[in-house]
């Protein structure tokens, strides 16, 4: 076992940087490579905070690094954990902090969260500090691990690595399952054995013919369908607009004509809700992108939680596996605090908005402003006479427990404009009927019992080639 710099029997003082850490980390693959029992081929593989220092490490490039895997990684510290949409995260970010802390002879001061006004003065330094690496500059055969259960940690960072990574060699592997239990899952850990074993042991098994991307589609907590893909996003994805309308509560595929607007007060915990009925079954999956125009009432700022539901046909709300193993989770989470609306150029697209956080724009007494919110993406199956619904309000959801943001800065009334000049909307991201149908035969599955413990190594074997070491 490699203790981190400054760690437990490691020397020297602990490293705040992950691009520091990974310096280390890279050297410690090229130990592994020199040993007489290896093979020269090195491979990573794990979860969480090993996936993250995985990103990290495969762009410092390593030269006998020859394969890795990061399941549920964070890659964008800041967008991905300590700020959603602009908001301090307050409970899962300190977590973080302190874990990977633990040991060190001289822990750092916390970093609970980067504070708007050092973003705003010294931008390039943040982005140095929990900015993501540079994704397409890491050339090495990966296997990456994504689940929509993990949304306000992992989810966001997992798929933007893989999108963005320049390997040639990539491959996605997507679930709405625990975490860990899946990780070491029977399943999970025989794609990751003949991954390493085809890139780390030349085996000829026929892995570089799987498919790019193995989709699992959520029914509700313990169903699901699996299929594979090409790319990600879906080919073929329709990006549907849905256009708020406040005089029927609904989401429908015109803008309402008439103006109308609704106000809430956040602090009492009002809500907006609108809602939309499948008339057929209906899979979303990739990015959906909320576009408001709001106003503060008598505030310079505001805060926004959005959440997407599920409700069956009988009207009760269809839960989903969530984080750390909650089983109260909605389908999707976004954020904003509208002062950090700018967006980010260079990584924003159409079906998703990315905010700049070096950017601060305040809001003027009576100002209208739109705001362009990111939804975690994720792959959800509606049957015919299910409904979906967009819910908006100024505070946490109850349904995700261990992510909090504590120091929101409502106050008096949010109001929300729709209908007529304001294209306030949700673009949804739905995949055809033919292409969703395309599932195999009985893929149908519910989510079985975790693997043996005894299961376990086997991903390790393969990771240095030879020996089980755990690194």
């Amino acid at each position: 076992v490699a203790d981190l710099r400054g760690c437990f029997a490691s020397e020297g003082r602990p490293r705040l940087l992950l691009g520091r850490i990974a310096a280390d980390a890279a050297d410690v693959v090229e130990w592994a490579a020199e040993q007489p029992w290896s093979t020269g081929k090195v491979g990573m593989a794990g979860v969480s905070h090993l996936a993250t220092l995985q990103w990290y490490t495969a762009a410092q490039h390593p030269p006998h690094l020859a394969a890795f895997s990061p399941w549920e990684g964070i890659t964008d510290p800041f967008r991905d954990t300590l700020s959603h949409g602009g908001i301090p995260e307050t409970h899962f970010s300190s977590f973080w902090w302190r874990a990977t802390q633990r040991g060190s002879r001289s822990p750092s001061t916390s970093i609970r969260r980067i504070s708007p006004w050092l973003w705003r003065r010294f931008p390039d330094r943040c982005r140095h500090v929990v900015g993501p690496p540079p994704f397409a500059d890491i050339t090495v055969p990966a296997l990456v691990g994504a689940s929509w259960s993990d949304q306000g940690p992992r989810t966001r960072g997992s798929i933007t690595g893989f999108s963005q990574l320049g390997s040639p060699d990539k491959w996605l592997y997507t679930h709405g399952r625990k975490t860990w239990q899946t990780f070491y899952g029977v399943e999970a850990l025989d794609v990751q054995r003949r991954f390493f074993d085809h890139f780390l042991k030349g085996e000829d098994n026929g892995f570089d013919e799987t498919p790019r991307v193995r989709l699992e589609t959520r029914h509700d907590l313990r169903t699901y369908s699996e299929r594979h893909e090409s790319r990600w996003p879906i080919p073929d994805t329709r990006y549907v607009p849905l256009h708020l309308d406040h005089a029927s509560g609904g989401l429908h595929s015109e803008r309402p004509a008439e103006e109308a607007s609704a106000r809430m007060f956040p602090v009492a915990g009002d809500e907006l809700v609108f809602t939309t009925t499948f008339d057929e079954d209906t899979e979303v999956t990739g990015h959906a992108a909320l576009r408001l125009w709001v106003e503060a009432k008598d505030a310079k700022d505001m805060d926004l939680f959005v959440a997407l539901k599920k409700i069956d046909p009988s009207g009760n709300e269809v839960r989903f596996e969530g984080h750390d193993g909650f089983e109260e989770a909605v389908v999707a989470h976004g954020w904003i605090r509208v002062s950090r609306r700018a967006l980010d150029p260079e990584a924003s697209t159409a079906y998703r908005p990315v905010i700049d956080p070096a950017e601060y724009w305040p809001l003027s007494a009576g100002q209208i402003v739109p705001v362009d919110i990111e939804i975690m993406p994720h792959s959800t199956f509606f049957e015919a006479g299910s409904s979906l619904a967009l819910v908006i309000t100024g505070h946490d959801f109850d349904t995700l427990p261990d992510i909090r943001h504590n120091d929101t800065i409502n106050q008096g009334f949010h109001i929300v404009h729709a209908g007529g000049r304001f294209d306030s909307h949700l673009l949804l991201p739905v995949v055809p009927a033919a292409v969703s149908a395309a599932d195999d035969a009985g893929s149908a599955a519910v989510f079985g019992a975790p693997a043996s413990l005894h299961d376990v190594p086997i991903a390790w074997d393969a990771v240095l080639g030879r020996q089980h070491i755990r690194l």
